[in-house]
């Protein structure tokens, strides 16, 4: 492996073509080894994710630990920047465990230039991976790893031919091999008494699965279960679940475990007879994949509906309690493969739960911005909601207000207000007025009506959003502020640029109340406030304002984070607006440096860097290099975006102005300035 990964070869630890595909063999186990081995050779570290769990999830969860962005980061930008790091970090290691279709990791695999090494484990060979085949231990390693496990030699030639005898039964099959040593090692049987109990249920099981070791293992071990009366749910609960670890509350909560102590030693003894791994400095739960196979047909969720219906509502009620708060993301977010492992189950099981556990998916893509993702998923619970004959206008009403989100995001902004006006109508006849869903969904469609060009109704909208929140909130309370912030959007629009900047100056005086001075919505606000300012013809006091909110981002993110770079183009927009096209350049290449960075070539973000970037070079006459930035952020935006996004019209008119015919850039002679121009919009 080692000289086949330092020749710049991707690897694939797999088993021999032809062999069964029993699991077992140690694949995992081996690139662990490897890891560990020759991890110093790695200045850059090695990364591990698991191929067949959530891998954005494992990114963002990546993305946190090691700090490549700031824990309090808002989780919107960790996966893009994980992405971008992922896939550019030089001398490092990437192993990528239990893959299933190599087609799958093309968005994560590094770039040619990083001289990334790159492993991979598989059931099968892959193409374009050279393979290293493993096999079935050999005797002697089968019977070192038995004796191991069961903690304790074997006495005497009978009990050492027994031990033997085993390792032969089982062939060879490392998995097999650490079940029975944890069997062995529990209640401490003879070497010959578990043999006669191996050779007792391989002449008992059924002929299609006589030849599966696993098996056998599996239904000794259902006796010794019994020892802890929750340890055969608990076993259910796992295998029924989707292939990534499971945290001990969603357990808890699927069990209805009131009694902590009583989980615990059931977690205890699994984990014991090697049957559960517990994940190093975590409360989170894994089973191998074979064992969980061979545990669904043990015991078929098909053949336990009322069982099965009781979990989906418990996983339902479980991630429906973490919404909404920021808190709790990284829990929700951990799960998910449990909770569309879950929805499967639903449609088999309990129908009328689909829709709503589709709905629940949703939560992490919003907070990734994934529109396409978030429509796709919307899509099928409507679908599910009229399938399964559900009679839920709340949720009915839920899945209407997030597909309207996801329209707007997609452009369909038209058929964005229809649809958020009908989750808005199912409010009002649910809950009234005063109620927080009827006020979100006026906000919608204030957003819609806006987009669609009536800042009119738009601002009625809101202001009746905001009046239902003061009456329940109060003045204080972030939901009011955002009401505010709105309000002033609306107005600005309509040409009453003192009324939003009144508006956005409450909201900047809520927040501050709220959160103090050192919070990302004390830094949004205060943007804003600068924004309304500097329409108002004082670009000198937005410039100020603006380094507030920078100090602000620098303070809780450091100089490496997309707010950072926002707060720093926005100082070099009233640079600009000063006259300061020198400053206003130096300012924007920050932007663009950090954005670059942190999201690499390929991401709107740099594309705007850029555009705004060529637009000062304009400004201090250097054509050639405004030409270029403008082009390459055209490029960009047409390909990430598409031909008809504003910001893709938005650089192909820069670019126009820049080869317009008798285009002249203006002189700056020294100790004069250009005449200041009309701040836009």
């Amino acid at each position: 492996m080692r000289q086949q990964l330092d020749a710049g070869r991707r690897t694939c630890i797999t088993q021999a073509a032809g062999d069964q595909d029993q699991g077992g063999l140690g694949k995992t186990q081996v690139a662990v080894e490897y890891a560990y081995r020759y991890r110093d050779q790695y200045p850059n570290g090695v990364i591990w994710l698991s191929a067949d769990w959530d891998l954005d999830a494992q990114l963002v969860d990546l993305a946190v630990k090691p700090r490549w962005i700031a824990p309090e980061s808002e989780r919107r930008y960790a996966l893009d920047i994980a992405r971008h790091r992922l896939r550019s970090v030089a001398d490092c290691l990437i192993v990528f465990d239990q893959v299933q279709d190599p087609a799958a990791l093309r968005d994560y695999l590094p770039e040619p230039a990083a001289a990334t090494q790159v492993l991979i484990t598989s059931n099968a060979g892959q193409p374009d991976y050279t393979a290293v085949l493993i096999a079935p231990l050999d005797p002697n390693a089968a019977l070192r790893l038995l004796i191991e496990t069961a903690g304790r030699e074997p006495e005497g030639e009978a009990e050492l031919d027994a031990a033997r005898t085993i390792t032969h039964t089982l062939d060879g099959l490392p998995l097999a091999l650490e079940l029975a040593g944890g069997q062995l090692a529990h209640g401490a049987p003879r070497f010959q008494d578990y043999l006669q109990r191996l050779r007792q249920d391989r002449g008992q099981a059924a002929p299609e699965r006589s030849d599966d070791a696993l098996d056998s293992i599996l239904r000794i071990g259902t006796g010794v279960y019994a020892e802890q009366p929750l340890l055969p749910a608990v076993l259910d609960a796992l295998a029924w679940g989707g292939p990534a670890p499971m945290g001990r509350d969603l357990l808890a909560a699927m069990l209805g475990a009131q009694d902590g102590a009583e989980l615990s030693a059931a977690l205890d003894l699994g984990s014991a007879l090697r049957i559960i791994r517990p994940v190093p400095d975590s409360t989170r739960y894994a089973m191998h994949g074979r064992i969980a196979q061979l545990r669904r047909a043990q015991a078929p969720i098909a053949g336990r509906p009322d069982l099965a219906a009781q979990q989906c509502a418990r996983v339902t009620a479980w991630f429906s309690a973490r919404l909404d708060d920021p808190q709790q993301l990284p829990d929700f977010e951990a799960e998910l493969d449990q909770l569309r492992e879950w929805h499967d189950h639903a449609v088999e099981c309990a129908p009328r739960l689909a829709a709503r556990l589709t709905w629940l998916r949703i939560y992490v893509p919003l907070q990734r911005g994934q529109p396409q993702e978030i429509r796709r998923l919307l899509e099928q619970g409507l679908a599910e909601y009229k399938q399964h004959g559900c009679d839920d206008q709340a949720l009915f009403a839920c899945l209407h207000h997030d597909l309207a989100f996801a329209l707007d995001a997609l452009g369909d902004s038209k058929r964005a207000l229809a649809t958020a006006e009908q989750a808005l109508a199912i409010r009002r006849g649910l809950f009234g007025n005063d109620h927080p869903d009827t006020a979100r969904s006026l906000g919608n469609v204030a957003n819609y009506a806006a987009t669609l060009g009536d800042p009119l109704r738009a601002l009625e909208s809101t202001e009746q959003s905001l009046a239902i929140r003061r009456g329940l909130h109060g003045e204080w309370h972030r939901d009011t502020a955002a009401s505010l912030n709105n309000i002033a959007t609306y107005t600005y629009t309509l040409g009453n640029q003192q009324h939003a900047l009144d508006m956005a100056s409450q909201a900047l005086a809520i927040h501050r109340d709220l959160y103090g001075e050192r919070h990302p919505d004390t830094a949004a606000s205060l943007l804003s406030v600068a924004y309304y300012t500097n329409a108002l013809g004082d670009p000198q006091r937005a410039l100020e304002l603006a380094q507030q909110a920078l100090l602000i981002h620098r303070d809780l993110f450091g100089d490496r984070h997309p707010d950072t770079a926002i707060s720093v183009n926005t100082m070099a927009t009233y640079a600009g607006a000063l006259g300061d096209h020198q400053r206003a350049l130096d300012l924007a290449q920050q932007g663009l440096a950090i954005q670059h960075e942190l999201f690499g070539v390929r991401h709107p973000a740099t594309a705007k860097c850029l555009h705004n970037t060529a637009g000062y070079l304009l400004k201090l006459g250097k054509t050639t290099e405004a030409y270029n930035q403008a082009q390459a952020a055209h490029d960009l935006f047409r390909q990430l975006l598409g031909a008809k996004h504003p910001q893709t019209l938005s650089t192909a008119q820069l670019l126009s102005r820049i080869k317009r015919p008798g285009f002249r850039i203006p002189s700056f002679r020294k100790g004069g300035s250009a005449k200041k121009a009309k701040p836009k919009k």
